[in-house]
Protein backbone atom coordinates (compact mmCIF):
# COMPACT_ATOMS: atom_id res chain seq x y z
CA UNK A 1 0.00 0.00 0.00
CA UNK A 2 1.33 3.08 -0.65
CA UNK A 3 2.45 5.78 1.96
CA UNK A 4 0.76 9.17 2.77
CA UNK A 5 3.90 10.63 1.04
CA UNK A 6 4.30 9.05 -1.92
CA UNK A 7 0.48 9.44 -2.39
CA UNK A 8 0.88 13.45 -1.77
CA UNK A 9 3.86 13.49 -3.77
CA UNK A 10 2.09 12.07 -6.87
CA UNK A 11 -0.92 14.59 -6.22
CA UNK A 12 1.45 17.65 -6.23
CA UNK A 13 3.72 16.57 -9.47
CA UNK A 14 0.24 15.57 -11.18
CA UNK A 15 -0.96 18.82 -10.51
CA UNK A 16 2.17 20.88 -11.64
CA UNK A 17 2.32 18.76 -14.67
CA UNK A 18 -1.57 19.68 -15.76
CA UNK A 19 -0.68 23.36 -15.01
CA UNK A 20 -0.52 25.29 -18.60
CA UNK A 21 1.23 28.60 -19.49
CA UNK A 22 -0.52 31.06 -20.88
CA UNK A 23 1.03 33.56 -23.37
CA UNK A 24 -0.22 36.83 -23.99
CA UNK A 25 1.70 39.53 -25.89
CA UNK A 26 1.40 42.80 -25.66
CA UNK A 27 2.37 44.78 -28.68
CA UNK A 28 0.83 48.30 -30.13
CA UNK A 29 -2.08 49.22 -28.25
CA UNK A 30 -3.54 45.63 -27.35
CA UNK A 31 -2.85 42.30 -25.70
CA UNK A 32 -3.28 39.40 -27.60
CA UNK A 33 -4.71 37.51 -26.68
CA UNK A 34 -7.37 40.24 -24.46
CA UNK A 35 -9.51 37.34 -22.91
CA UNK A 36 -7.84 34.23 -21.23
CA UNK A 37 -9.16 31.83 -19.70
CA UNK A 38 -7.04 30.21 -16.93
CA UNK A 39 -7.10 27.51 -13.85
CA UNK A 40 -5.65 27.39 -10.96
CA UNK A 41 -2.13 27.01 -11.08
CA UNK A 42 -1.60 28.06 -14.95
CA UNK A 43 1.22 30.62 -15.27
CA UNK A 44 0.50 33.94 -17.83
CA UNK A 45 3.28 34.88 -19.62
CA UNK A 46 3.69 38.59 -21.12
CA UNK A 47 5.82 38.96 -23.54
CA UNK A 48 6.11 42.45 -24.74
CA UNK A 49 6.63 44.04 -28.40
CA UNK A 50 7.54 47.81 -29.10
CA UNK A 51 7.93 50.35 -27.16
CA UNK A 52 7.60 50.43 -23.28
CA UNK A 53 4.30 48.68 -22.09
CA UNK A 54 3.15 47.27 -18.47
CA UNK A 55 0.75 45.39 -17.56
CA UNK A 56 -0.87 45.74 -14.14
CA UNK A 57 -3.71 43.82 -12.12
CA UNK A 58 -6.89 46.53 -12.46
CA UNK A 59 -9.95 47.06 -10.34
CA UNK A 60 -12.62 45.85 -12.62
CA UNK A 61 -15.24 48.92 -10.99
CA UNK A 62 -12.44 51.42 -11.63
CA UNK A 63 -10.75 50.94 -14.79
CA UNK A 64 -7.59 51.97 -15.72
CA UNK A 65 -6.58 51.70 -11.58
CA UNK A 66 -4.85 49.12 -9.95
CA UNK A 67 -6.14 46.98 -7.15
CA UNK A 68 -4.95 48.03 -3.41
CA UNK A 69 -1.43 48.73 -2.63
CA UNK A 70 1.18 46.21 -3.32
CA UNK A 71 -1.68 44.02 -4.16
CA UNK A 72 -2.36 42.37 -7.69
CA UNK A 73 0.65 42.28 -10.07
CA UNK A 74 2.68 45.04 -11.83
CA UNK A 75 5.36 44.11 -14.29
CA UNK A 76 7.12 47.83 -14.24
CA UNK A 77 7.65 49.63 -17.86
CA UNK A 78 8.89 47.04 -20.30
CA UNK A 79 10.51 47.89 -23.56
CA UNK A 80 10.14 45.06 -25.90
CA UNK A 81 13.61 45.41 -27.42
CA UNK A 82 14.75 44.28 -23.72
CA UNK A 83 14.05 40.47 -24.42
CA UNK A 84 11.48 40.62 -21.20
CA UNK A 85 8.63 38.45 -19.85
CA UNK A 86 6.79 38.55 -17.11
CA UNK A 87 5.09 35.66 -15.52
CA UNK A 88 2.38 35.25 -13.17
CA UNK A 89 0.67 31.87 -11.73
CA UNK A 90 -2.99 31.62 -11.59
CA UNK A 91 -4.32 31.05 -8.38
CA UNK A 92 -7.67 30.88 -8.88
CA UNK A 93 -10.33 31.50 -11.09
CA UNK A 94 -11.90 34.35 -10.50
CA UNK A 95 -12.56 36.96 -13.13
CA UNK A 96 -9.02 39.57 -13.32
CA UNK A 97 -8.52 42.27 -15.53
CA UNK A 98 -5.30 43.80 -16.25
CA UNK A 99 -4.20 46.61 -18.40
CA UNK A 100 -1.31 49.12 -19.71
CA UNK A 101 -0.91 52.02 -17.16
CA UNK A 102 2.01 53.83 -19.76
CA UNK A 103 0.92 56.61 -21.30
CA UNK A 104 -2.81 56.33 -22.88
CA UNK A 105 -2.90 53.24 -23.06
CA UNK A 106 -5.28 51.48 -20.92
CA UNK A 107 -7.84 54.33 -22.35
CA UNK A 108 -7.57 53.37 -26.35
CA UNK A 109 -8.05 49.90 -25.15
CA UNK A 110 -5.02 47.83 -23.73
CA UNK A 111 -7.12 46.20 -21.23
CA UNK A 112 -7.55 41.95 -20.98
CA UNK A 113 -9.33 40.01 -18.37
CA UNK A 114 -9.21 36.98 -17.31
CA UNK A 115 -11.63 34.32 -16.78
CA UNK A 116 -14.49 36.90 -17.85
CA UNK A 117 -17.84 36.17 -16.35
CA UNK A 118 -21.31 36.76 -14.96
CA UNK A 119 -21.27 40.82 -15.15
CA UNK A 120 -17.47 40.91 -15.46
CA UNK A 121 -16.83 40.99 -19.33
CA UNK A 122 -13.66 42.73 -21.12
CA UNK A 123 -16.18 44.74 -23.31
CA UNK A 124 -17.81 46.42 -20.30
CA UNK A 125 -14.09 47.51 -18.93
CA UNK A 126 -12.84 48.91 -22.26
CA UNK A 127 -16.22 51.46 -22.68
CA UNK A 128 -15.82 52.56 -19.31
CA UNK A 129 -11.78 52.74 -19.94
CA UNK A 130 -12.45 54.41 -23.12
CA UNK A 131 -13.64 57.69 -21.07
CA UNK A 132 -10.50 58.31 -19.38
CA UNK A 133 -7.61 59.95 -20.09
CA UNK A 134 -4.79 57.47 -18.90
CA UNK A 135 -4.27 54.78 -16.38
CA UNK A 136 -2.66 54.55 -12.86
CA UNK A 137 0.88 53.03 -12.61
CA UNK A 138 1.17 51.22 -9.07
CA UNK A 139 4.85 52.92 -8.89
CA UNK A 140 7.94 52.00 -10.39
CA UNK A 141 9.04 48.15 -8.80
CA UNK A 142 7.87 44.96 -10.17
CA UNK A 143 6.05 42.76 -7.82
CA UNK A 144 3.47 40.11 -7.51
CA UNK A 145 4.99 38.17 -9.86
CA UNK A 146 8.48 37.53 -11.92
CA UNK A 147 10.18 39.46 -14.77
CA UNK A 148 12.56 36.98 -15.90
CA UNK A 149 14.38 36.89 -19.56
CA UNK A 150 12.98 35.91 -22.55
CA UNK A 151 14.06 32.52 -23.02
CA UNK A 152 14.78 31.33 -19.42
CA UNK A 153 13.10 28.34 -17.70
CA UNK A 154 9.84 28.67 -18.40
CA UNK A 155 9.41 30.74 -21.02
CA UNK A 156 6.93 28.93 -23.51
CA UNK A 157 9.11 29.83 -26.71
CA UNK A 158 12.27 27.71 -24.98
CA UNK A 159 13.58 24.63 -26.20
CA UNK A 160 13.53 22.53 -23.17
CA UNK A 161 9.64 22.75 -22.93
CA UNK A 162 10.70 23.23 -18.50
CA UNK A 163 7.49 24.70 -17.19
CA UNK A 164 8.69 25.48 -13.61
CA UNK A 165 9.09 29.34 -15.41
CA UNK A 166 12.12 30.33 -12.85
CA UNK A 167 15.44 32.28 -12.80
CA UNK A 168 17.16 34.64 -9.66
CA UNK A 169 15.48 37.28 -10.61
CA UNK A 170 12.37 38.26 -7.78
CA UNK A 171 9.77 41.15 -8.80
CA UNK A 172 8.96 42.49 -5.42
CA UNK A 173 9.21 43.06 -1.78
CA UNK A 174 7.43 39.69 -0.27
CA UNK A 175 6.29 37.74 -2.93
CA UNK A 176 3.55 37.08 -1.28
CA UNK A 177 -0.33 35.82 -2.27
CA UNK A 178 -2.34 38.99 -3.31
CA UNK A 179 -5.95 39.91 -3.96
CA UNK A 180 -6.04 39.70 -7.74
CA UNK A 181 -5.57 36.16 -7.44
CA UNK A 182 -2.36 35.44 -8.73
CA UNK A 183 1.10 34.18 -6.84
CA UNK A 184 4.63 34.43 -7.94
CA UNK A 185 5.94 31.32 -9.38
CA UNK A 186 8.26 29.83 -6.75
CA UNK A 187 10.96 27.93 -7.99
CA UNK A 188 11.07 26.54 -4.25
CA UNK A 189 7.77 25.07 -4.39
CA UNK A 190 8.43 23.23 -7.76
CA UNK A 191 11.94 22.21 -7.02
CA UNK A 192 10.22 20.45 -4.17
CA UNK A 193 7.44 19.07 -6.41
CA UNK A 194 10.11 17.39 -8.02
CA UNK A 195 12.37 16.38 -5.43
CA UNK A 196 9.37 14.63 -3.77
CA UNK A 197 8.84 12.72 -7.06
CA UNK A 198 12.70 11.54 -7.33
CA UNK A 199 12.52 10.89 -3.50
CA UNK A 200 9.59 8.30 -4.46
CA UNK A 201 11.78 6.56 -7.61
Amino acid sequence: MPSFKSVFAAAALLAAANAKTVKITAKDNGFDPDSITADKGDVLEFHFEGSKHSVVAGDYHHPCAPLEFLSGFFSGFVDGSGGKVFRVEVNNTNPIVFYSSQGNECASGMVGIINPGGNKTLEDYKSRASKLSKGVSPGNATFGGELADKGSSGDSDSKSGDKDGKDDKKGGKDDKKNSAGVLQTSTMALAGVVGAALYML
